[in-house]
Parts: structure tokens; C-alpha cells; sequence
């Protein structure tokens, strides 16, 4: 497998779609840049596990740096529809925030379509995941081409805190506490380093115990392009 890191900070994110789009076989959407790069990681670390075929995808994270951008986010994707002959699957991880993950599933898709004019897709009916809650797919049809849609959802509704966050995940893999009066996980885990570390020193099947949602995601991402 081989894995880009396309970085918005340096270098235009519409260049390098129309620069590097041609080999890509799946692309990997986040909000921010610490969900790009824990999912990295997490890839890593399960990719010993994932069945072995010959066929080795080659697949690009990037991240709209922050909730603001989720329009960019779907603009990105109508993009990536349009130009691309050969990918295969786009997954997005995106924070609930104060939503529930079908509602914050449903805005994104809602923007998608939106924002379509006059691209001849078509999106097919999101369902939920058997495996993770968290995680609805749907498939983007497109020009007589079809590329599977995979949505990761971050935070943990069990969790009591008025914003849910990719740090929930982190905190149930670092075994924090919650203390009274946080309303975010980002005031308990203020470092996303401390996440990353622990991520490193942990098994794979403890880390997807916490990540469920982001390891089922690449998981059917990696089905899709093998």
C-alpha cells in the first residue's frame, strides 16, 4: 500500500487534484489536520492485519482544516467525481459536533447535492454500517463510473460532553477521565502528540476498540481498491 500526504497548507488543494488525481485509487478527506494525521497512523498500524492481495492502492489523506470548510469538503468531492478515472472509494471523517452522526452524515450529503449544478451525479440512498454506527457509506455515480462514498463520524455520544470530537477516541484509548465541567474533549486532551504516541504504543485491536469508526472506514476503503 502506498500512502501521499497531500497538504493544503503548501500547495493549492485544486492543484494538486488536477496534478496528482491521475494515481490515486482512493483519497482519504478529514476536517482537520489532527483526523488526518491519527488516521494515517491507524492505517499503519492495521495494514499487517488487512488481507494481502497484489495489488498494492495507492491512497492520499488531506484535510479542509477545520468544520468551516465542510463546504469545501463536498466541492472537493464533486471535483475529485469529475476528474478522476481511476479512484475508487473517498472516505471522510468528519466531528459530530453537537449533532448526532446521521445528522452531521445528512448535512454533508445535503451540501454534496447542493452544490452538484450541472455535474450529471447522482448519489445512492447512505446507509449506516452493520459494523460501526458511526460509519454510512453511499456510492457517487458518475459519467457511467461508480466510486463508493465512506463517512466516518468522530465522537463518542456515550461521553458526557456537548461537543463530540475526534479527542473522544482519545480519551477511551488513553483510559481518561472526564472532568466535571468539560464540555469538549480538546480541553482534556490539549495535544494531539499524546493521542498519536499512544496510538504507537498501542496493539491494533485495542486501537480500533477506541477508533472503531475510522478503522472500519479504511478498512472498506481498502476493500473497495484491492
Amino acid at each position: 500500500m502506498h500512502i501521499l500526504q497531500l497538504k493544503p497548507h503548501q500547495e493549492s488543494f485544486y492543484k494538486v487534484i488536477h496534478d496528482k488525481i491521475k494515481g490515486l485509487d482512493a483519497i482519504v478527506l478529514c476536517e482537520g489536520a489532527s483526523d488526518t494525521e491519527v488516521a494515517k497512523k491507524i492505517l499503519r498500524k492495521i495494514e499487517k492485519k488487512l488481507p494481502k492481495t497484489d495489488k498494492q492502492p495507492v491512497i492520499a489523506f488531506t484535510d479542509a482544516e477545520g468544520k468551516e470548510n465542510i463546504p469545501l469538503l463536498a466541492s472537493a468531492l464533486l471535483l475529485l467525481s469529475k476528474l478522476s478515472r481511476k479512484l475508487k472509494a473517498i472516505v471522510v471523517i468528519i466531528d459530530a459536533d453537537e449533532d448526532t452522526a446521521e445528522k452531521r452524515t445528512r448535512s454533508l450529503v445535503d451540501s454534496i447535492l447542493s452544490r452538484k449544478g450541472d455535474l450529471q451525479l447522482q448519489l445512492s440512498g447512505t446507509k449506516r454500517d452493520n459494523t460501526s454506527s458511526q460509519v454510512f457509506m453511499s456510492n457517487i455515480h458518475v459519467n457511467g463510473r461508480k466510486i463508493r462514498l465512506i463517512i466516518a463520524v468522530n465522537g463518542d455520544p456515550g461521553l458526557r460532553l456537548t461537543k463530540h470530537t475526534l479527542e473522544d477516541h482519545c480519551i477511551n484509548l488513553m483510559e481518561l477521565s472526564v472532568p466535571k465541567g468539560a464540555t469538549n474533549a480538546k480541553q482534556i486532551v490539549n495535544d494531539i502528540a499524546l493521542c498519536l504516541d499512544k496510538i504507537d504504543k498501542t496493539d491494533p485491536q485495542t486501537i480500533c476498540r477506541s477508533f472503531t469508526h475510522i478503522c472500519r472506514a479504511l478498512e472498506l476503503l481498502y476493500t473497495e481498491t484491492t
